[in-house]
C-alpha cells in the first residue's frame, strides 16, 4: 500500500492547485503550512481506521473509510466545521477540493498489491474492487520496520514523489506563462 508519505504527498500538491486557492481566499491560503498541512492530514484521514483496529483487534483496515460514502461525509463535515468558523471560504469549491483529496487516497489503494480490495461502494455493497495492474509494490510489516525488502517499496514511492513534483513544477511554470502571457497581451 501507498505510505502515509505518498499519500502526504498528494495531498500537499492538490492543496497548492489554483482550486484549492479559490476555496481558501485571503489570508487563510496564504497560509501555505496551513493548507498544505489541511491536504496533507485530509490525503492521511482513510488510514486512521488502524486507530478502532487497535483498541478493539477487529480488522478495520481498508474497511468502510475507503468507501465513496465515507470520502462524501468526511468531506461535507470537514468542509461544514472551517465553513462554519471561516464564512469566506467558498463552501462549494472547498467541498470539491475536500472529496478530491480523499479520494486520491482511494484511488491510490486501488493500484496496491495485496490485500482483498476496497470497499467503494459500502454500505450498499460488500463487493470489493481492486485495480488489474499494481502501481504499489506491498510493504511486509511482518518484517518490522527496517528490511532489505522495504527497498523497493521506498525506491517506488521516491520515483512517485520525484515525478509528482516535477509534473507539478511543469504545469506551474506553464500556468505561470499564460498567465503573464495574458496580462502582457490584455489592453489596459
Amino acid at each position: 500500500m501507498p505510505s502515509p508519505i505518498a499519500h502526504s504527498i498528494i495531498g500537499y500538491l492538490l492543496s497548492r492547485l489554483p482550486t484549492a486557492k479559490k476555496a481558501l481566499p485571503g489570508k487563510w491560503m496564504s497560509l501555505t503550512p496551513i493548507a498544505a498541512a489541511y491536504g496533507v492530514l485530509v490525503s492521511n484521514l482513510p488510514d486512521l481506521d488502524f486507530i478502532p483496529q487497535i483498541i478493539t483487534g477487529f480488522r478495520f483496515h481498508r474497511g468502510p473509510s475507503h468507501s465513496f460514502l465515507a470520502a462524501v461525509l468526511v468531506s461535507t463535515l470537514l468542509t461544514s466545521i472551517i465553513y462554519r468558523f471561516y464564512r469566506r471560504t467558498h463552501y462549494t469549491s472547498l467541498l470539491t477540493s475536500t472529496l478530491g483529496v480523499y479520494c486520491t487516497h482511494l484511488l491510490m489503494d486501488l493500484f496496491t498489491s495485496g490485500g482483498t480490495g476496497l470497499p467503494l461502494l459500502w454500505p450498499l455493497s460488500d463487493r470489493t474492487f481492486r485495480a488489474p495492474f499494481v502501481l504499489f509494490p506491498p510493504v511486509h510489516h511482518s518484517r518490522g520496520l527496517i528490511d532489505i525488502s522495504h527497498f523497493t517499496f521506498i525506491s517506488i514511492e521516491l520515483l512517485y514523489a520525484v515525478t509528482l513534483f516535477l509534473v507539478a513544477g511543469v504545469i506551474k511554470s506553464h500556468w505561470q506563462r499564460q498567465t503573464r502571457r495574458r496580462d502582457v497581451s490584455s489592453p489596459q
